[in-house]
């Protein structure tokens, strides 16, 4: 049986389905449609492209992409702690010892792939 909470949850649901289907029906009914053959181009940043839609990318730009993932997901580990060190004072030492841990093998990951010349553009 569901509860009073359950039954909250699937209202709220339940409405913001209704509206996302009445905006896309509203826009459908109510939006200009007339395209044009400047609206139809394909172009990348403002600027026509060049080349084909299959040419290769610098390897470059995939690994700075991954090691900026990398480096912001170590940093979301930061609020965890943050908390715990906020709630956990009486352990503070140990714990600010963990952090400069952690922090010196993110640093220590950084300098490794700068120097091996990950991070250059040229």
């Amino acid at each position: 049986m569901l509860s009073m909470n359950h039954v909250a949850v699937l209202m709220m649901f339940g409405f913001a389905f209704l509206i996302g289907v009445g905006m896309l029906l509203m826009s459908a009914f109510l939006g200009r449609v007339k395209p044009d053959p400047n609206k139809l181009s394909i172009y990348e940043c403002g600027v026509p492209s060049s080349g084909t839609p299959h040419d290769r990318f610098s390897v470059k730009f995939y690994l700075f992409a991954i090691f900026f993932l990398i480096f912001d997901i170590e940093v979301v580990f930061l609020y965890p702690w943050a908390f715990i060190f906020k709630h956990q004072i009486a352990q503070s030492p140990v714990l600010i010892v963990e952090m400069f841990l952690f922090i010196g093998i993110l640093i220590v990951g950084y300098l490794y792939i700068w120097k091996k010349g990950a991070l250059r553009w040229d």
